[in-house]
């Protein structure tokens, strides 16, 4: 017996000596300066039997959505998990591509997370990825200037619009307000933002498109009155990107800038900036005193494919790099915007991000685009339309009838 004993242990120490690692394989963003490789290495150590293989995305963002779509469909099961931007949950959601994840968490776990990003990844009740960095829009604004002509920093779009007006009046050749107006999506989340402080809306909670509402035509009326009517952007705001947008003001030129965090180093840096110690940030401007400012939500998250054959390791690995030590590796390494409350009052992030602190509010209040699994096409249809209001093409109210219909064609709201 004691013989049968020993060998039956011998047998299994052997097997398990031999037995094969779990590999799951983690459709990322690149690798960059190795800090994700770095959050895996941490991942296995904590999780001996478990590899994660980082396989590399595309740089393109729609490349990224691309690639993930054909694994999907194809329900090959070479895909774990995977990166996800903020407005493609309901896409993989309504395709019945992913898997739901909040039974996997406590209360207590998802109210860290920052409110915007865990509503983000909600649809349709269910929690379908985990934030792991955030992103918001925010207001940069030449303190120097606000303090020179005695002007507070604005509290309403028209405060923005008559502050501008009165500092490029005393100051030849200085724009008012810069953002990314171009037809692309930085278009989308400038104009969000001024509808939300207006209280306006594309969906509402079932779904039923409510744009063409007397707050949205509001908010047109406002961001057609800077470009023709008051003209406080500078020439070729309807062809800027985010780098136009900030060329102008780290020359020197502008006033106002609605950019994200990412911009804040690079305004902050001699070698591409002449307004060096000149910057301040707040939160977005409201649309009228009965409103509050809204950021569009930006960022980034981690799914789980439906068709792993490894969920469970899948779904841990998934938590892991979402939560705090991952989230806090990323902030020092790769100066990610955490998506998780409590890390705002880690000692080593401030000290590495000192401005993150300020932009808190800004994070904190930032709102999901429009939820659908068409969001492309409408964000499409949005960008069209307000360019043809600019170049008056249409008036406000055109334009916003014009989106209205093409949304509910689109949709199927007829």
């Amino acid at each position: 017996m004691k013989k049968t004993a020993l060998v039956f242990l011998v047998l299994g120490i052997f097997l398990f000596a031999f037995a094969e690692d779990i590999v799951l394989n983690y459709y990322s963003h690149g690798v960059e300066n190795g800090t994700r490789l770095k959050i895996i290495e941490e991942f296995e150590k904590l999780n001996p039997g478990i590899k994660v293989n980082l396989v590399e995305l595309p740089q393109d963002t729609n490349k990224k959505l691309q690639m993930i779509q054909t694994v999907l469909q194809a329900k090959d099961s070479s895909m774990d998990v995977f990166d996800a931007d903020v407005t493609w949950p309901p896409i993989f959601a309504s395709a019945g591509w992913v898997l739901p994840i909040e039974d996997h968490f406590t209360k207590e776990e998802i109210e860290d997370y920052l409110p915007g990003p865990i509503d983000s990844v909600t649809y349709k009740k269910h929690m379908w990825g985990i934030p792991y960095r955030t992103d918001a829009g925010i207001l940069y604004y030449r303190k120097d200037l606000l303090e020179k002509y005695n002007k507070p920093v604005p509290e309403t779009w028209q405060d923005l619009i008559d502050t501008s007006k009165y500092i490029m009046e005393r100051e030849p050749g200085m724009s008012g307000h810069g953002g990314s107006w171009a037809q692309y999506e930085g278009l989308t989340c400038n104009l969000m933002e001024i509808v939300w402080s207006f209280g306006g809306k594309v969906f509402d909670e079932e779904g039923n498109v409510i744009i063409n509402s007397e707050e949205t035509l509001e908010a047109l009326k406002v961001m057609n009155d800077m470009v023709n009517e008051s003209k406080i952007m500078p020439n070729g705001i309807l062809n800027f990107y985010s780098g136009d947008a900030r060329a102008v003001f780290f020359s020197g030129k502008q006033v106002f800038l609605r950019d994200w965090p990412s911009g804040w180093r690079k305004s902050q840096d001699p070698k591409n900036s002449q307004v060096v110690g000149k910057v301040g940030v707040a939160a977005l401007p409201k649309g009228n005193e009965e409103n509050r400012s809204y950021s569009t939500l930006g960022g980034w998250q981690v799914m789980v494919s439906k068709y792993s054959k490894n969920p469970e390791e899948a779904i841990k690995f998934a938590k892991f790099r979402a939560g705090k030590t991952a989230q806090k590796m990323a902030a020092m390494g790769l100066s990610h915007i955490p998506a998780i409350r409590s890390l705002y009052d880690d000692e080593e992030i401030l000290e590495n991000m000192s401005f993150i602190k300020e932009m808190y509010p800004a994070f904190y209040s930032a709102y999901p685009r429009p939820k659908s699994p068409y969001y492309a096409e409408v964000s499409n249809i949005i960008q069209v339309e307000t360019q043809r209001m600019f170049v008056g093409k249409k008036t406000p109210e055109k334009a916003l009838k014009d989106m209205e219909f093409q949304i509910k064609m689109l949709l199927g709201q007829f």
